[in-house]
């Protein structure tokens, strides 16, 4: 009988030893998944119809680099990158000028290329359209473009300055 009982206590704990593991590896996985979600980038392109400019907000968790863009009709590396805070609202952002010499009803593409504070690189893919609009301006109407822009999405991949 006491032999009996040694065998079951040695596999009742063998069980409690692969079922705390199991749970281990369960919990290590959710902690992985909820610094991902801590981790995010994420940016947001604002038309400023004050100034013209494309206005770039760090919607995301952590603070970002801009190291560059390109537009259809230029592409723009900077020496040093320039820094969109986390967590600002829009108190903090970075400005870029549209296309210059954009039609009537054409849209264009761009992308930014960023770096976060842990050295990732991303690449945030971008959108917009130009449409002709009136606009009032010393008691006359004049006609002027007003752009609309939208994201795709924003991926991490690796890039290079050149």
């Amino acid at each position: 009988m006491e032999k009996f009982l040694i065998n079951h206590k040695i596999w009742l704990e063998v069980l409690t030893f692969i079922t705390v593991l199991i749970i281990g590896c369960f919990q290590i996985s959710i902690n992985n998944r909820l610094k991902n979600l801590q981790d995010y980038i994420a940016i947001a392109v604002v038309p400023d119809s004050r100034t013209g400019k494309l206005n770039l907000l760090n919607t995301g968790k952590i603070n970002v680099y801009l190291w560059g863009f390109d537009m259809p009709d230029r592409k723009i590396k900077f020496q040093k990158p320039r820094l969109i805070t986390a967590e600002t609202g829009d108190a903090s952002y970075y400005w870029i000028d549209p296309p210059v010499n954009l039609q009537d009803k054409q849209e264009f593409e761009f992308t930014l290329y960023l770096e976060d504070e842990f050295n990732r690189k991303w690449i945030s893919e971008h959108g917009g359209r130009a449409d002709k609009i009136q606009i009032e301006k010393d008691g006359k109407k004049i006609d002027a473009l007003e752009i609309k822009v939208w994201s795709y999405k924003t991926y991490e991949k690796k890039w290079f300055i050149q």
